[in-house]
């Protein structure tokens, strides 16, 4: 239990970590790249600013032939692209790496020379008018290539990526650690909890055994008092269900903690269920029910066959309990590869729904009107889980109220 909730809790903090670092990586990414755009923004604003006074006015528009005819003659090389547009929004002049040739603002996408989505361009464009007096004379637009904006983000990116299975690896080991110091008290609690719970049965037991001794000797004292035999015999129903409540107790107990050390031995399924189905058969015999057990396979199983036995006693006892006269138990076995599968079905009671995520814990029963006339304690189920997860099993339950039950248990089985 101990090394199951430390791994559990380490891999539920790796997962959180995960989620925070890349959703918090997400948003210092949009940010960062907000922050990239807004400088890129003033950068062309700046730009569209110096240049709007070169701008000469024709017949034909604005034009920028002179300020392109002078960086000419300078061998000033332009990393913008710089474009002017008539009133119209046509584009008149282009001066320049190749641009977005409509007016627009924001990012713009302009297809590569090899007519491929892989080599477009993507640009950052902005424009302002140009106004002669009052009048509007046409348009300045300005673009520059994010290629390095890209590459920036797309480096970020990489490395969070390429960080984060050595980040996820450094916070499981710290994670692991963590747990287990988180752990340790609580394993400490849970198993002081547990050696109650043992000594407090086996407390029980000692008085049960001195009352069944009494009431024997009482019985001889009484044989010929009707009254006497009334008394002695409530006494000694009451001390054997006290007995059944200390064992189950000691069982469950055992089967939670890790340190009981069970023996594990190669168990043949009908050395465990030939016992405990002519047990049960007096048992529905006794109430008037019809137990059905199909043949037994010849499979074999490693595990504890006190724990086993118990696991089947429990199941089809509990069946045939809360089963009305005339029901129908039926006890069946299917092997599917690896796995023995036992189906214990019954026409009983069933289980409403709100109830089954409990019908294994400590002292739950459906009906407690029911438990308390049938003797039940509410424990039989809360052991047989106990029992599986010993054995690395799996169980399921379906129900339906009015209509019956049925447990399948599934179990190794050695080939």
């Amino acid at each position: 239990m101990k090394h199951d909730l430390r791994r559990r809790l380490t891999i539920e903090f790796v997962l959180l970590f995960v989620l925070l670092y890349f959703l918090g990586g997400a948003v210092a990414i949009f940010m960062f790249a907000a922050q990239l755009d807004r400088s890129i923004d003033n950068e062309l604003q700046g730009l569209a600013a110096e240049v709007l006074p070169s701008v000469d006015i024709t017949a034909r528009g604005p034009s920028l032939n002179r300020w392109g005819m002078r960086a000419q003659s300078r061998h000033e090389e332009v990393p913008f692209s710089i474009q002017v547009f008539d009133a119209q929004r046509h584009l008149l002049e282009e001066f320049g790496p190749i641009g977005h040739r409509q007016l627009s603002s924001g990012f713009v996408r302009v297809d590569g020379p090899n007519q491929s989505s892989l080599d477009d361009i993507n640009l950052r464009s902005f424009f302002i008018e140009i106004q002669d007096d009052t009048k509007l004379s046409g348009y300045l637009q300005v673009q520059v290539s994010v290629r390095q904006r890209d590459d920036a983000l797309k480096q970020i990116v990489l490395t969070m990526v390429s960080l984060s299975p050595f980040l996820a690896l450094a916070v499981a080991v710290c994670g692991s650690w963590f747990a287990g110091n988180a752990v340790k008290p609580v394993e400490e609690t849970m198993e002081l909890l547990r050696q109650f719970v043992a000594d407090a049965a086996h407390e029980i037991n000692t008085p049960i055994s001195v009352i069944e001794a009494s009431v024997q000797t009482l019985e001889a004292t009484f044989e010929d008092s009707q009254l006497g035999s009334n008394v002695l015999a409530i006494i000694n129903r009451a001390s054997g269900r006290m007995k059944s409540l200390g064992q189950s107790l000691v069982v469950l107990s055992r089967m939670e903690s890790p340190d009981y050390p069970a023996p594990i031995d190669h168990i043949r399924l009908e050395s465990i269920a030939l016992p405990v189905l002519a047990e049960c058969e007096q048992l529905a015999r006794a109430r008037r029910i019809e137990l059905c057990c199909e043949p037994l396979p010849d499979v074999t199983l490693l595990g504890n066959s006190e724990s086993l036995e118990r696991l089947l006693l429990n199941l089809v006892a509990n069946a045939i309990r809360y089963t009305d006269e005339n029901g129908v138990v039926h006890v069946k076995y299917q092997v599917d590869g690896d796995w023995l599968r036992i189906s214990v079905e019954d026409t009983g009671i069933g289980i409403p729904e709100e109830s089954m995520p409990h019908i294994f814990q400590r002292f739950y029963r459906v009906d407690k009107s029911r438990s308390r006339d049938i003797g039940g304690f509410g424990l039989g189920l809360a052991i047989v889980k106990a029992i599986i997860d010993r054995h690395k099993g799996e169980i399921q339950v379906e129900s339906e109220v009015g209509k019956g039950s049925r447990f399948t248990v599934s179990l190794k089985r050695l080939p």
